[in-house]
Formats: structure tokens, sequence, C-alpha cells
């Protein structure tokens, strides 16, 4: 029964995988007894291997992570046949999908379509065992050079390694009893890969624009902070872009430590406040002199802090960020509650409970979701130290994290004990370069020329006219 539901909850991937079958065989499609033996055994594979990576976090968060492989998959049959009809197995005729693919996704999703695609190819040209062999072996070199690319440059390394791959089986196909034709099929296979990926490079933009889905190319731009919302954030509430500076830190640190994406915990870390341009004198990092708090009930102090929450959720879809980083400002606080207002309320006698002052949520639903949570309460705790020291910021670390993971906050990000130690000893040790003490300089004389410049009878007492100047040089 749960799989028939879970067939039914899918049936437009299995259309989708319909659709892909009959563009890479049209116009000469198999007679209909073997299409279908062949589109149930590719829906199957796509179900066991393509569908089951989908289903994981951040992948199951957004219906548009499915659309843009499933998009992928349909335009790439459809390119991947006019390739092979035109020029040939050794033009890498599935390569420019798997490339956009590895650049927007993660690298187990990339070889699992890597291996359906390869399928579906195999089952449709009806290759000889060096063109089979090529086609898989290539497709999942490609998928996994694509992976992890953070400069716009890099992305040739894919196309050299797809080359090399190519270049390989020809060889091995003109020095055994295979039919190639050399000299064309080297051409081929020294320009094609290439070539698709200027294209993809040129696609890339529209396909972030419209999916929101960002590489992590795009993600170390968007994080450059030349950004209107960072840039507004500095002017507005430059205690909370301080504040969001070293959460970023912090965040890219730890998840470069325990394996999580660090470009995207920096870029996310940078937004995570965003909210708090709107009214940003009512939080701690902005407050100069008065406590704007002291002077209201703790309940509406607590619908001021909440707001900024709903406020920043606003400024990011405005302005399309990528969905994580819209995920991370909610998610970072979770479903906490505002203890201080909490607390406050309770000292002034009202009967009210912890859930009046709880974040809506929801809890972090992904790794580095979870780690910006960690990062800014602890950023925000150890405002409060004075005097820091190495045992000092260790035990107030342990402790936030320890706080935070028994408030049962991150059950839903997938970070593991192990992990949060991690997280933990890589917090205290970015915390302790960044405020470690300088030596003290030895003291010397120094003329304080901005003193003289505020007194002007002193300065014209000391300092000779230009007139002087001019009479006194040689």
């Amino acid at each position: 029964m749960a799989l028939i539901n879970s067939l039914l909850k899918k049936w437009y991937h299995l259309l989708f995988v319909f659709i892909s079958l009959f563009l890479v065989q049209f116009p000469n499609l198999h007679d209909p007894a073997r299409f279908l033996a062949e589109y149930a055994g590719l829906a199957v594979l796509w179900l066991t291997v393509v569908s089951t990576e989908l289903d994981r976090k951040p992948f199951s968060l957004h219906g548009a992570y499915s659309a843009l492989v499933l998009s992928t998959l349909v335009a790439g049959s459809f390119v991947s046949r006019l390739v092979l009809r035109r020029f040939g197995i050794f033009s890498s005729p599935f390569f420019a999908p798997i490339l956009l693919l590895g650049l927007l996704t993660d690298r187990r999703l990339t070889v699992s379509v890597a291996v359906f695609s390869s399928a579906l190819l195999i089952v449709s040209i009806e290759p000889s065992s060096l063109e089979f062999s090529l086609l898989l072996v290539c497709n999942i070199v490609a998928a996994v050079a694509s992976s992890g690319l953070k400069k716009r440059l890099q992305i040739v390394r894919p196309a050299f390694f797809a080359v090399v791959c190519n270049v390989s089986f020809l060889l091995l196909g003109f020095f055994s009893k295979e039919k190639v034709v050399f000299d064309r099929n080297l051409l081929l296979s020294l320009i094609m890969p290439f070539l698709f990926s200027v294209v993809d490079l040129g696609l890339l933009p529209f396909v972030e624009y419209a999916s929101l889905i960002y590489s992590d190319i795009d993600l170390v731009e968007l994080g450059n902070m030349n950004h209107p919302l960072i840039k507004l954030l500095s002017l507005r509430a430059p205690g909370t872009y301080y504040h969001s500076a070293i959460v970023a830190n912090l965040a890219e640190a730890a998840a470069e430590k325990i394996g999580a994406n660090p470009i995207l915990a920096r870029t996310a870390a940078y937004f995570h406040d965003v909210g708090k341009v709107k009214r940003p004198y009512f939080y701690t990092e902005n407050i100069e002199d008065k406590n704007p708090h002291d002077e209201l009930n703790p309940k509406l102090s607590h619908l001021i802090v909440l707001d900024h929450v709903k406020y920043g959720q606003e400024l990011a879809r405005r302005h399309r960020l990528p969905l994580l980083v819209q995920d991370v400002i909610p998610q970072h606080h979770g479903t906490r509650v505002q203890k201080y207002f909490y607390h406050k309320a309770k000292e002034m006698g009202e009967n009210l409970s912890e859930d009046e002052f709880r974040y809506t949520g929801p809890k972090p639903q992904f790794k580095e979701a979870g780690i910006i949570m960690l990062a800014d309460s602890v950023e925000a705790a150890f405002r409060s130290v004075k005097n820091p020291t190495a045992s000092r910021i260790r035990s107030l670390v342990e402790e936030i994290v320890s706080g935070i993971y028994n408030e049962r906050e991150l059950d839903e990000s997938g970070l593991t004990l192990k992990d949060l130690e991690a997280v933990a000893d890589e917090f205290a040790r970015v915390l302790l370069n960044m405020f470690k003490s300088r030596i003290e300089y030895p003291k010397e004389e120094i003329k304080k020329v901005i003193v003289l410049a505020e007194n002007p009878a002193h300065k014209s007492d000391e300092t000779p006219s230009s007139d002087q100047e001019n009479s006194e040089s040689p």
C-alpha cells in the first residue's frame, strides 16, 4: 500500500520519464511491447535511484528541485537525440544537462541522474560494448567532476575530464576491432564538451533566476557584501551587520569542518537577520543608550522581535534570494522561546505560557541552517563575556550548543552528535583567533597632530607659515 501511495504521489515523475524515452527514440520508436518494457525498466530505475535522492533534504523541501531535475532530463533527452543523430556517440550527448545539475545540486543526485541518463540512451540506441562503456563512464565522470565548482573558470574541469574520457575510448576503439572514424570523432571529442560548457555557463543565470536554486558560483557572488540588502543592513543596522559577518565566519568554518556547504552557510548567514533593517533600534546589537524594551510590555516586545523574521522573509522573496537562503531566515530561530521576555513577564506577575513567546519556526531542516542557529546564539552570548579566555570561550560554546540540542531544535537538521562536537570545537577555535589579545607595543612619544589641527592658535605658534617655510627653504 505504501508503495502504491508513493507511486501516486510521483505520477508526474513517471510521466516525465515516459516523455524522455519518447524524445530520445523519436521518430524511430521501438515496437509498442518493447517500448513499454523499456519504459517499465527505466521507471523502476528512476524510482529506486533518482527519486530516492530527491527525497533527501534539502531537495525534498521545495518542489523546484524536482521540477529542475525533470525539466533538465526532458530537455537533455531532446538535445542528446539531436546531437547523437548529427555527431554520434563521441559528442558527449548528455554532458550539458549533467553539468548543469552538477552546478545546481550535489554530487549524489547528479551521479544518480547520470546513471539514469546513460540507461536511457543505452536502451534507445542499442550501442556496442565500447559505446555502452563510453556512455556510462563519461556520464559518471562528468557528474563527479562538475560538483563543487566555485569559480566560472573551473567549469573547464569537467569538460577536460570528458575530453580525456572520450579520447581514451576513441583510442581503445581505434586499436581494437571496433570500427570508428578516428579523425572526425577525435575532433568532436575535443570540441563538444567545451562547447557545452559555454552553453551551460550562458544558461546558468536564467535557470537560477527562474528556479531560485543557485550554484556555488553565484552564491559566492551573492555573498560579496555588495548586495542591496547587505548595504541597507550596514547603513540602518550596523550592529546587526557586524554580528552577521561574525556569524558568517563561524558558520563557514563549521560547515567546512563537517562536510556541509561552507559557501551556502556563509551567504545565508549574511542575510539571516536582514529583517532587522525595520526598527533596528529594538535589537541589542544596535542599542546605544536606553533599551526601548524597558518601557514596553514583554508580550509586545516579543511581537516586535518576531516581526523581523516575517519582514526578512518578505525582503528575501522580493529580492529573489535563493530558496535555501530564504529558508534560513525563519529556521535559524526555529521554535525557540524568547526567554528574556518570558522571564520578564513572569516577574511582572503575568500568567503566560512559554508557547506565547516562541518563534513560529520551523526548526532547522538542513545542516547549514542548524549551524547558523548555533553560530547566531554563540555570537550573541559571546558579547557578554568579559576578559575572554580559552577556557571561558570553550565553556560558553559547549553550554550554548548543548542547550540548543537539549531543546530538540536540531532534531530535523541532520546534524549528528559527532557533527555537533566538531562544530563546537570549530566555533571555539574561530572565536579564539578572532578575539586573541595582542602584545603590548613599547610606548613612543608621538606628536599629536590631530590636537594641533583642532587648535589653530597653538598650530600657528608651533607650525611655521608657508611664507616662513619658503624663506627658510634653500
